[in-house]
Parts: structure tokens; sequence; C-alpha cells
């Protein structure tokens, strides 16, 4: 009985395993889809490992000098020694990805890896061969790539091999591929096509059975010019590589990148593999809606899958509408890189200062002289700060990735209360215009853009620099400009009137802000003056201000640019009976609709004023308020309406003349006579009339730039 038992255990597990391969089973091309073994659509949501396998001079930090991997090898083995740059290498191999790295893309929502690969980590150079013409065999990268994709497997992502660093260098452009202009390229040597068609071979043989093998992206970013002046070279050698993958693997994906970094796919058409994705990268462009037509117009005519291979480098802003743009057509991604010194990936790896003191050595940028220990010293802090428990995890760069393409909805950064200090930077996760404003938010191609000019904290557009105050998070915002502003969600932990505290520095005194509460003024207005220098901070209050109890959104607005912010803070908190009834701001909703009257203490029903109580004058003419509500969603607010549509050219005045207007305490409000009503109606001209172009209500994907033509401005 025990025998049968165990039988009828192992063949249960044996069908479940295999019932569950089988629905897994490979990812593959189904017309313009790529599908796993059941059908079903897969997106492929990716990381690229970087500067892991092959070594770029902007990622070392070493380019102008050494921006090849063999250029820094050859550079280390003159400062310290072969036997020390390969215990170098060796441990920066060890580092730079991990499984703990792997785990952690799985926990962030990716489910992908786009490995790049050096060659030399596989085979020889053919001026190294011992036979010409033979290939001999390196274990060191196959054995990283076994290792590799069980790290995948384990967290059920697929793998997509990325020959980043072919036999001679695929591209011109040398820092991308290892090429050394000294020896012949990939494309001039035919043994060197040979080793390629080899090593894929060797690969495709290896992996052919493993079903998070993801497939293979044959050739990266090919930037050459041929002889022939077309790309028949690399048709022939694609078709090469897949006649020799399909020999020993019928089963996986071949990705093909065009000429010109990936994005020239002529004479590469029409697909000669029933398998084959066309693979294409976007780097420093636009994003929006026809941005992709012209390789859309390639699947559409060939019905074939398009995969966005390798992007990022850019501002959140443009990684989230570069992925909401992809995945609408159903195009998966891949992102790069996953690590490196800067604010705009998913980890932030730190300079250590050994490093960066060697690196302006190297440039002649400093008289410190090192000794071979202390190169080999510094070289080795930078390899151990690539460990992923020494980078910096930039969790607002995987929120713009992952949740902000689906929502407009906010998140806070940090669990900010009126119990303790609010820092400037720490401003909600979210897109500009719901989390945030700023007015250059990425680089969209034209003249480079710094979407954040001090280069720290955060890959908004929201300009942050290190602070140099006594009290701070390290950050501080700054080259703010007019009409900018920050958005936290903020609990209230008691309903009162509390002293509202900033930290600001200004050299200037034309600073300008106010403040509101779930979309209501709550500070108007207030000019700050000059502390006497950027980094010399002072602090200026605002009394009285109330703040109702529960959750909300506070909004930080910069009415004039000139001052940078460190931090806010609400102290001193008393009852809303000891302070007077305010009104504080009047000002139009933005469909012109209504007026808004915002009041301190907020109102109660049956202290609602009658339309006689107001006198509404438009463009110097009386106007009838026709209905008077209190605001549903903040009872801080009245609502006026009018008989006429209102627009923004309007001249608005608001008179209240009654003392029916009360507080939830029964409070008279004060009267007022004529006060300017802040008109945000829409922006409507009556023809004939000159439109400029920028002065647009949305706007999908247009730059601007300075203009030439008679009237300045831009266009």
């Amino acid at each position: 009985m025990k025998n049968i038992i165990s039988l009828t255990l192992f063949l249960s597990l044996f069908f479940l395993n295999t019932s569950s391969f089988s629905q897994q089973g490979f990812l593959h091309a189904d017309g313009i889809n790529i599908v796993n073994g059941a059908g079903e659509n897969v997106l492929l949501r990716g990381i690229g490992t970087g500067n892991w396998m092959l070594m770029e001079g902007y990622m070392m930090k070493t380019e102008g000098f050494a921006g090849t991997q063999h250029q820094i090898r050859a550079k280390l083995n003159e400062e310290i020694g072969v036997e020390k740059t390969d215990e170098f290498f060796e441990t920066w191999l060890a580092n730079h990805f991990t499984k703990t790295d792997v785990d952690s893309m799985k926990a962030w929502g990716f489910n992908s890896v786009r490995v790049a690969m050096h060659y030399k980590w596989f085979t020889l150079p053919i001026e190294e061969e011992p036979t010409a013409g033979n290939n001999t065999w390196i274990n060191k990268g196959f054995e990283m790539m076994d290792e590799l994709l069980g790290w995948c497997a384990d967290n059920e992502m697929y793998l997509i091999l990325d020959l980043h660093g072919a036999p001679g260098g695929q591209g011109a452009n040398a820092d991308i591929s290892d090429y050394d202009p000294s020896k012949p390229s990939l494309w001039e040597s035919q043994r060197n096509k040979d080793k390629t068609i080899a090593l894929w071979k060797k690969l495709a043989e290896r992996y052919a059975n493993e079903t998070w093998m993801g497939g293979y992206d044959l050739i990266n970013e090919t930037n050459w010019t041929f002889p022939e002046g077309n790309n028949s070279q690399m048709r022939k050698l694609f078709g090469d590589i897949t006649d020799a993958i399909r020999e020993v693997d019928q089963n996986h994906i071949i990705f093909i990148e065009g000429n010109s970094f990936a994005n020239d796919h002529s004479g590469l058409t029409p697909p000669w593999d029933d398998n084959l994705v066309y693979s294409f990268h976007k780097y420093w462009s636009g994003t929006g809606k026809g941005e992709l037509d012209w390789i859309l117009s390639l699947r559409d005519a060939h019905n074939v899958p398009l995969w966005l291979g390798e992007t990022g480098e850019n501002s959140n802003s443009w990684f989230t509408e570069t992925i909401e743009l992809s995945e609408s057509h159903n195009i998966g991604w891949s992102w790069w890189p996953v690590k490196k010194e800067g604010i705009n990936n998913v980890m932030q790896v730190k300079m250590p200062s050994s490093y960066e003191t060697l690196i302006q050595i190297w440039k002649n940028e400093t008289n410190v002289v090192f000794s071979e220990d202390e190169v080999f010293d510094a070289v080795m802090d930078w390899a151990e700060n690539h460990k992923i428990e020494n980078c910096e995890i930039k969790y607002d760069v995987i929120d713009a990735m992952f949740r902000q393409p689906h929502t407009n909805e906010t998140k806070p950064f940090k669990h900010h209360t009126t119990e303790a200090t609010i820092f400037a930077t720490d401003y909600d996760y979210g897109r500009n215009g719901y989390a945030y404003f700023d007015q250059e938010v990425g680089f969209y191609g034209g003249e480079y853009v710094n979407w954040n000019a001090g280069w720290a904290y955060r890959n908004d557009g929201v300009d942050i620099e290190r602070c140099s105050d006594a009290i701070s998070n390290g950050y501080n915002v700054g080259w703010t400009a007019k009409g900018e502003w920050m958005a936290y969600t903020i609990e209230v932990e008691k309903e009162a009137a509390y002293t509202f505290e900033l930290r600001y520095a200004a050299e200037p005194s034309n600073g300008q802000f106010h403040l509101e509460l779930d979309n209501a003024n709550i500070i108007t207005n207030k000019y700050l003056p000059g502390t006497g220098g950027w980094g010399t901070w002072g602090t200026y209050t605002v009394d009285n201000v109330v703040l109702k109890k529960g959750t909300h959104q506070l909004k930080f607005v910069i009415n004039n640019s000139g001052f940078n912010i460190n931090y806010f803070a609400f102290t001193n908190p008393v009852s809303l009976t000891k302070i007077d009834p305010e009104i504080i701001h009047l000002r139009t909703d933005e469909t012109g609709k209504y007026i808004r009257v915002i009041s301190n203490l907020g109102f109660d029903n049956a202290g609602i004023p009658s339309s006689s109580d107001f006198n509404f004058e438009v463009n110097n003419s009386e106007v009838e308020i026709t209905k008077i509500e209190v605001d549903a969603q903040n009872n801080s607010v009245l609502l006026l309406e009018s008989n006429i549509d209102l627009i923004k050219a309007d001249q608005l005045f608001l008179s209240y003349i009654s003392n029916s207007m009360l507080s939830p305490f029964d409070d008279p409000y004060p009267t007022f006579s004529k006060v300017a009503v802040e008109n945000l109606s829409p922006d409507f001209v009556i023809l004939p009339a000159k439109i400029e172009a920028e002065s647009y209500l949305t706007n999908n994907g247009f730059e601007l730039e300075n203009c030439t033509d008679t009237g300045g401005g831009q266009n």
C-alpha cells in the first residue's frame, strides 16, 4: 500500500509539473504579438544589465581618455599590473549584478532581464587564437549565463541574451561595443563574423530547452557605414546566425536590431524566420501619439512583433510617457541601465571619494598622486559600491515606470504630519501637473534640457540641490520659477490654527508663494525678503493658518521666482474659536463657471448669504449671481455661479455687502469692496486676433524653442 501511495503521489507531482511546464512554454512570435506557451500575450517589462559584462566609459567616468573596456583594462594594467587588474575585474563581475538584484527586479515589477554580453568572456579574440580560425571557449561567460538564467527562472522572469560587444566590435561608436580601430571590426573580418556565428550556435545549443530563456538579441546597436551603401552585410550575417541557431534550437525568439543604433531596418525585411521580432531603441525623442508610427508601419507591413529593446537615460516624466506610449501599442520594453552613478536609474551607485580622486588624477585635474596600492584600493572601492546593498534604490524612478503610466493619481513620498518638519524635496510621487508642476521635465530632443538643474535626490522636473542648512534631509528645492509647485499628502492630527514656518534662502527680495489645501488657498500670496544669499537660510512665518483634521493634499505654489526652499512646518496650534473669520482668496475655477470664495474657517449651510449680498462686476459691468452653495469637496469654499461664461481676458471684481455669511461658529465674515478675482477661466480669444502657438491649453508632445521671427518669444 505504501508503494502504491508513493507512486500515486509521484505521478500526481509529475503531471502537475508537466502541466505547469506546458502552460508556461517558450516565448514566441504570434502575428504582431509575443505570447507564451499557452498563447497568452506577454508584455516584456525588462531591465538591461548595463556596465556589468561590458564597461562603457560614460558609466565608468573614464570617457575621453578610456572610453572602451579594452582601454580601461590597459590603463589598469599599466597602473596596477595584470594580476591586480584581473582581481578587480573578478570582483566587478561578482558585485555588479547578483541574485539579489534579480530578486529585487522581480519585486519591483520587472519580468525580464536583457543581459549585455561581451564576447571576450566566452571566447578569445581572433588575434589571440592559438590556431587561426579555431574558437577557444572560455567557461567564465557560460557559467555566468547559467547562473543568471537560474536566478531568472527562480523568479519566473525571462532572460534575453544581448550580444553587446561582438567579436571585433560592431560599431564605429567604440565605447558601446569595445571596438578597437587598430584591429578589424566585425564587418571587416570574416573570421570575426565566423566567431560570432559560432558563439551564437554554442549559446543556443546550451539553452535550447530552457523555457525561461526569452530569446536571442543577435547584435546590439550596429552603427556602421557599409561600402555597399546598404545593410546587405547585416542581412547576410543575421541570416547565417539564424541558420546556425536553428540547427540546434527551434524554440527561441530571435531579436533583430537595425543599423544606426538599432533603428534602420532597411534591407532587413521581410522576416526570414517564423519566430523573429524586430527590436528598436529610443532615446532623447518625443513621446507624443505618433512618435512610433515609423516602426509600427514595419510591424503592420510584415505582421511581426516589435520590442523596444533599449531605452532610458532621461527624466521620470519621459519614462512614464514612453512606457505609456509603448504599452498602448502592445510593445514591451527593456530599460537601460540597471545602475550607475546618477539619479535617473533604478539604482544609483555612490561615487567613493577615492575613485573620484583617481578620475581627477587620470584627467589631470589635480596635483594629487596615487601609489599603486591607492589606485587598486580606489577601483576596488568603486566595485564594492556596485553591490546592491551599497546602492541607493530610486523608488521615484520605479514608480514612474510601473505605476504612473497607468494613472494620474499621486502617492505619498513619505508620511507627512503636522507633528513633524516637511522637507520641500519630499513632495508626492506622480506625474508633472499632478504631484508637482515644473516647466522643464525631460529631454525630448533638440537642445539639451537638464530637467533637474541640481542633479540630485529625485529624477523629476523639480530642481533639487544639496543643502547647507543646519537642519536638512540633505537637499533643498532650487531654481524656482513662477507657476511651479509641489504637492504633499499630509495628515493633520488636530483641527487648529497653526503658525506656518518656511525655511528658505534668497539673494533678491522678489520671491513670492502661496499655500493651498485641497485646491483652496490657506495662505495668500506672500512676499519673501532676501536672506543675503542662496545658501543663507532664514525663516518666514505666517500666523493663524487653518488646517482641518484628516488627510489632505497640500500644495506649495511659487508665485514668483527667486528663493530656495528647505522645509516648512506647522507649529503652535490654537483653537479655531480664538481666531477671526477671514476671506482668504477669490478666484474662478478652471472652467470659468464658478467664483470660489475661499475662507479660513469654512461655511455653515445655515450661514450662506443670498445673491443680493454680492456685487459681481465683469469688465466694469454688473453680472447677476444666480446660485450659491458650499463646495461639497471642501466646506472652506463657497461657490458662486453667474449667468455668463467667463473667459481669461475678463476683468473680475467681487464685493460683499452684508453680514449674512457666517462661519460654523456663527461669526460673520467681514465685508469687502471690489476685490479682484483671480481669473483661471479658459483662454479664449475673439477673432480677428493673433494667436501665439505656445499659448496652448494642452500640449501632447510638442516642444518650445526660442523664436527668431519678428516679435521674438517662442515657437
